[in-house]
């Protein structure tokens, strides 16, 4: 089962998420979209609750599909719980774990457990783009070792959002289409 999880805000119409979660539904793959709690204002542990209890109620392994700081409520979950349950994640964009900005704060830092990830590392992709303006090319390096999972890094693709062109986004079907074990 694939579960999408967005970041900040949302993922709007258009945004790459909402296309995926489509393209799911239309090949028949399993595929949550979860409400997580207040996206403007979001909180760590009712993120991380809301999507633990997802992870519980899976009729199969869950493949995360998470973009920007929905990457950190993933991290916090594989840190508090363990991958129990968990196949794969693929982690798009996430913001700097330095990063300044009081409505996600409850997020930072975020764990980075190495040996937490390592059940499900060699099935998972971080993304991000060497223009990214809440994360250096540098950081994506440093985040993807720290997990012990294999970066992708994208030239000029910005947040890797609707802002920055990605409304459809055939890589991140592909990825799915190859990792997920309904």
């Amino acid at each position: 089962m694939v579960v999408i999880v967005y970041g900040y805000d949302g993922s709007g119409p258009g945004h790459w998420q909402r296309w995926l979660e489509q393209e799911l539904r239309a090949s028949d793959v399993p595929v949550c979209f979860p409400d997580l709690s207040d996206p403007t204002a979001p909180q760590k542990d009712i993120w991380v609750a809301e999507l633990a209890r997802v992870v519980d109620a899976a009729p199969s392994p869950v493949t995360f599909v998470a973009h920007s700081l929905g990457c950190w409520a993933v991290d916090h979950l594989v840190h508090e719980r363990g991958t129990a349950n968990i196949d794969a994640a693929l982690l798009v964009a996430p913001p700097s774990p330095f990063l300044i900005f009081e409505a996600v704060e409850s997020f930072l830092p975020p764990p980075r457990d190495k040996q937490n990830w390592a059940p499900i590392a060699a099935r998972s992709l971080l993304v991000g783009s060497d223009d990214d303006d809440f994360t250096s090319a540098e950081e994506f390096f440093e985040i993807a070792r720290q997990i012990g999972v294999e970066l992708h890094q994208i030239h000029g693709a910005g947040h890797i959002n609707t802002a920055s062109g990605y409304g459809s986004w055939p890589f991140a079907l592909e990825w799915v289409q190859r990792s997920v074990r309904c």
